[in-house]
């Protein structure tokens, strides 16, 4: 058996995240697949439209064995933080061989030349991006200047790709923490995960035809989410892009709410900003603060929109998914740790298989195991205990503001 680990968010779970499983399932002996997930916020600086527990059982219902949950501190930070945080996660399993991941082209050595040049030269990266900041040059730019000097100008370019940015530091991660996953890419069919538009792209029709991004799912929803007949009205729309079982756990949970946005948030963002802004907050450097207080006014009685602040916050420098993780960990009241390390493996649901990988993990994981949110106190010390008041704060924020009981996250993990 092979045991594969797949980064996820699954916001929502749709054809691409289908087409990678059946693609593993077709080029894989006997395997096994452990996803790890995000929680209740995710990498872009938002909430998560459905709770992980909806989530993990579309992954669960779509050929994911056993789902894990990607620890806050690290599903809202910087793709560094994230790609880090979440395969330290698989690794600490003891049982994934594998760490499978998607980009734009498939130039598995060129991107493991990028990151072992990135690790090996850290020290050089940061004072020539120091440098460049200070002319006005974006730290993506500089980054992808600073591997062309070193390698070439061709293999800088993958750093253009969004996909391609998280496998770098998926790549990273495993040199730099020394882990025991051996990488495998697929390369991503359809639209880039940042892709806003709902269009249809088919590629292998016995597999899977029609992809498209999460992002291009949820700005439909936030669409139709105003009209007459929601969720009803949105089924049409989105059936060629989502597999069946996905689709109708995300109908069901949006005909019990509208599904939770980052404007849903608003007044909790606008109040911490008044309230609790100082520059120890992860990702609220000086700058940030600045622009941020500058343009929170009100006008015509009214708060800006938070993409309305957002827009007009973000610069070169400083762009939208930035200002955004920034208002969230703000939101969250995280404060940034240079030494963290996931404390626990949380189980978020699992199958028959995933029941024995478990069993395999309870012999070999690095890292308590944890299957109720009621076992984490326990399980950390005096040291890491912040780690359950974040994930208890992100959770409360979220369902409270979806009028949701908190109790759901002392559940049993999904079992399907």
């Amino acid at each position: 058996m092979n045991i594969i680990g797949i980064v996820a968010e699954y916001n929502p779970f749709h054809n691409g995240h289908l087409y990678q499983i059946e693609q593993i399932k077709k080029l894989s002996s006997r395997p096994a697949i452990v996803a790890v997930m995000s929680g209740y916020f995710c990498q872009r600086g938002e909430p998560a439209i459905v709770s992980p527990r909806s989530r993990a059982k579309m992954a669960l219902l779509n050929g994911v064995d056993l789902v894990l949950q990607i620890p806050t501190y690290s599903a809202v930070g910087s793709a560094e933080d994230f790609a880090s945080g979440s395969i330290r996660i698989l690794d600490s399993t003891g049982i994934c061989e594998y760490l499978v991941f998607g980009a734009e082209q498939d130039r598995l050595d060129d991107l493991n030349l990028i990151a072992e040049t990135l690790v090996d030269q850290e020290d050089k990266l940061w004072l020539f991006t120091k440098e460049q900041l200070k002319s006005g040059i974006s730290y993506a730019k500089a980054r992808e200047q600073f591997i062309s000097n070193k390698i070439g100008s061709d293999p800088a370019s993958l750093l253009r790709g969004s996909n391609q940015i998280l496998a770098i530091e998926y790549l990273k991660a495993i040199k730099k923490h020394n882990l025991n996953l051996k990488p495998w890419l697929i390369p991503r069919k359809g639209n880039s995960h940042l892709s806003s538009s709902l269009k249809s792209s088919k590629i292998h029709p016995e597999i899977i035809e029609n992809l498209t991004s999460a992002l291009a799912i949820r700005n439909k929803i936030e669409e139709f989410s105003d009209l007459p007949g929601f969720p009803a009205n949105i089924l049409q729309t989105l059936m060629p892009f989502m597999p069946p079982k996905a689709l109708a756990i995300l109908l069901k949970d949006l005909s019990l709410h509208q599904g939770m946005s980052l404007e849903m948030l608003s007044d909790l963002i606008y109040y911490n900003l008044e309230t609790e802004v100082t520059p120890s907050t992860r990702y609220l450097s000086e700058p940030l603060i600045n622009r941020l207080q500058s343009e929170t006014r009100y006008t015509d009685d009214q708060y800006l929109s938070i993409n309305q602040l957002v827009n007009s916050t973000m610069t070169k420098q400083l762009p939208a998914t930035r200002v955004r993780r920034a208002l969230i960990n703000l939101l969250l009241n995280i404060k940034e740790k240079p030494t963290f390390e996931p404390s626990f493996i949380r189980v978020l649901g699992f199958n028959k298989l995933g029941r024995y990988l478990i069993r395999r993990m309870t012999k070999s994981a690095k890292l308590p195991i944890i299957s109720n949110f009621s076992q984490l106190q326990s399980a950390l010390n005096s040291e890491n205990s912040w780690q359950e008041k974040l994930e208890l704060r992100a959770a409360r924020i979220w369902l409270q503001n979806l009028d949701q009981p908190l109790n759901e996250i002392f559940e049993s993990p999904i079992n399907v």
